[in-house]
């Protein structure tokens, strides 16, 4: 989205373009926020299945009944809670930039289809409410022709501004950065 603006006077101001991500680049953004999320449960089944193993060989009746369980519990704990609140306290420091951290690395930013910035509600409104509540819930319903749709969508969007359906709900379009 080129934008070229002029004064009262006809002079050319110096605003900054806006140039549309391609699709690759949200696609590559998408794949690196759900490799992210997919880590996070890694870790859970992992930490589960271990302990669930440590039981079966035990001969133990329950978790709480491993002799060392506090030690043991305490560094699997330090270790699922750090990992996902890292994630967390990264993904809520870059919403108020429009970027979820799989943006950020790929270096694209969501910005309101008007040039205003993206805040941090409207983009948490953006990637929580909208994307994961509504999205996900037609997903669900859908068994994942809502998802297929919605991120299918910027191919063939005739307002040539590569919006997906939450993207359109919202009035946002994905930027590259400056």
């Amino acid at each position: 989205m080129q934008r070229d603006t002029t004064t009262s006077d006809d002079e050319q101001t110096n605003e900054q373009d806006c140039v549309l991500a391609s699709y690759g680049q949200r696609v590559g953004a998408w794949a690196l926020d759900f490799v992210a999320s997919i880590l996070i449960k890694f870790v859970l089944i992992i930490v589960a299945l271990a302990l669930i193993l440590r039981v079966a060989l035990s001969g133990l009746d329950s978790v709480f009944d491993v002799p060392d369980w506090p030690v043991t519990g305490l560094a699997i704990t330090a270790a699922v809670i750090g990992s996902v609140i890292a994630y967390i306290v990264w993904w809520l420091f870059t919403l108020g930039r429009g970027q979820t951290p799989g943006k950020q690395i790929v270096g694209i930013r969501v910005i309101k289809d008007n040039g205003e910035p993206s805040e941090w509600t409207y983009t948490f409104l953006r990637e929580f409410v909208v994307k994961f509540l509504l999205i996900g819930f037609l997903t669900q319903v859908t068994f994942g022709i809502a998802w297929l749709v919605d991120y299918l969508w910027p191919l063939w969007d005739r307002a040539e501004k590569m919006q997906t359906l939450h993207d359109k709900m919202l009035g946002t379009i994905v930027v590259r950065n400056r």
